[in-house]
């Protein structure tokens, strides 16, 4: 998953244990699909 190119543009490498049906729906992923976690307590260093 990348924001770089055009919006929210999800790629992958080709693999025969995908199922193109399946793979084809990710194409309905919208930014309003994700949660943003702030990790800043949890990573060392902090």
């Amino acid at each position: 998953m990348a924001d770089n190119g055009s919006d929210m543009y999800i790629s992958g490498a080709p693999d025969s244990g995908w199922d193109n049906d399946d793979l084809h729906e990710l194409g309905g992923v919208t930014a309003r699909d994700f949660v943003v976690v702030n990790t800043d307590s949890v990573r060392p260093g902090n």
